[in-house]
């Protein structure tokens, strides 16, 4: 991906921003460079004088070798002349097609398809991915329907849920979690998530999700109360006793490394055992049982190639600020799993500068993370990786207009959860924290 550094002026304040502005897009070169442009990160500039954040508007070239396409654009608003505007597009397709070796360069190279508006530039992107047009009309719809939401008066969310429920699936909430990660506003953030909370209570694909984490919170009692008791027939007894398809799914999600070879043939024998109904009905368990775990194992390997392939594309990444940020909506415990197994790869295979690189990337995650994170729940997190005990006190004191119970509750269920390690004095330690803020809270409250 082609990059120059330059100044250029704010949009909206006028002010002058360093910027490394793409002008070509290679996803040939650089795969995740597509990533990128479809989350709206490309070109995208912070001004430090008013803090406007938004895409520059510039001219760009598209270049995907493996479904040859080769898209350009030129925005209108830059009043580019005709004859200055082939020169730049040629320019660039020419540092596209000198990238490619002599046997790729294809007759497409010399047809490229113009655009007039950068969203026309994403449609085209996703419709050779296989995305329809009535696909990306349905996600701008959501869009609309969240925006929608977010300006209904507060008394009539309860009226505007029951409207609109059956778009309210989880798709829509899906779409408005992103929506949410991306708002830079922490109050904006914060006052439009409880909006979100309260309409997926509300709407009937909350409500079921609701009853979903029920079962899935008794399917985990269920294997909690068997404990070192919990044998394949245990199991197979806790599946057999379920009295709902939530309730058998629940097990299968949290036991699956117990239904191998050996399980199946367990409720085979019984299959073959059994006659009449109680025959049928365990059969009819084995189905769901060996499609419900086929379709965790597929979803995992799915996830984890993901995975890989987002590790490797933030190795490959030239802009990696701009590609973490892009990134962060999918990263979980899976991601820095495989992060952290790509490190130790690299430090027992001696790859320092891969090392040096995956190590990069682990610092700026880690930053991106807390960044992220609503100021009170930022500073548990500096407490919590705080050892010196005077330093975190040091840090409440600095700090108790963000004292609250996401904060307190923070440091007392982590104290809880070294006492179950027997880190008796890391326990003790939080405690006497959670104490010295919820002092430094109480006089607050008294004082205001």
């Amino acid at each position: 991906m082609v990059a120059s550094g330059t100044s250029v002026r704010c949009p909206n304040c006028g002010s002058p921003i360093q910027a490394h502005i793409h002008q070509l897009v290679d996803v040939g070169q650089d795969p995740s460079a597509k990533s990128r442009l479809l989350s709206g990160s490309l070109n995208f500039v912070r001004c430090p004088v008013c803090q406007y954040e938004g895409q520059l508007s510039a001219p760009l070239v598209y270049h995907d070798p493996g479904k040859e396409l080769l898209l350009t654009y030129i925005p209108a608003e830059l009043g580019i002349p005709k004859d200055e505007q082939e020169k730049l597009i040629g320019r660039l397709i020419n540092q596209a097609i000198e990238a490619l070796p002599a046997e790729s360069r294809k007759g497409y190279l010399f047809q490229p398809q113009a655009v007039l508006t950068i969203q026309g530039l994403i449609e085209r992107i996703l419709e050779k991915d296989g995305v329809t047009k009535e696909e990306l009309d349905a996600q701008r719809a959501k869009i609309r329907l969240f925006e929608d939401l977010l300006r209904a008066p507060q008394d009539s969310l309860e009226g505007f849920v029951a409207e609109h429920d059956g778009e309210l699936d989880e798709r829509f909430f899906q779409l408005a979690a992103l929506s949410l990660q991306t708002t830079a506003d922490e109050s904006a953030r914060a006052s439009a998530a409880q909006v979100v909370e309260s309409s997926l209570q509300l709407s009937s694909y909350g409500k079921r999700l609701a009853e979903r984490e029920e079962e899935l919170r008794s399917a985990a009692a269920s294997l909690r109360d068997a404990g070192d008791d919990l044998s394949r027939e245990k199991l197979l007894e806790l599946l057999v006793e379920a009295e709902t398809d939530d309730r058998v799914q629940a097990i299968v999600s949290l036991a699956r490394p117990g239904l191998d070879y050996a399980f199946f043939q367990l409720i085979t024998e019984r299959i073959d055992q059994a006659e009449g109904e109680g025959a049928k009905r365990l059969e009819d368990l084995r189905r769901r049982l060996l499609e419900q775990t086929e379709e965790i194992d597929q979803a995992q390997e799915a996830r984890l190639a993901q995975v890989s392939n987002l590790v490797g594309s933030l190795v490959q990444a030239e802009e990696l600020d701009q590609a973490i940020k892009a990134a962060l909506p999918a990263m979980d415990e899976l991601f820095l799993a495989v992060l952290q197994a790509n490190i130790r790869g690299a430090e027992e295979g001696g790859d320092q500068e891969l090392l040096v690189r995956l190590k990069e990337i682990e610092e700026k995650i880690n930053t991106a993370i807390m960044d992220s994170l609503p100021s009170n729940l930022r500073l548990a997190q500096e407490l919590l990786g705080t050892e010196d005990e005077q330093e975190a006190r040091r840090l409440l004191d600095q700090s108790v207009e963000l004292i609250d119970d996401q904060l307190l509750g923070a440091l007392l269920a982590t104290g809880q959860r070294l006492e179950e390690t027997d880190d008796k004095e890391g326990a003790e330690r939080l405690r006497r924290l959670h104490r010295h803020a919820l002092r430094l809270s109480m006089r607050a409250n008294i004082a205001s």
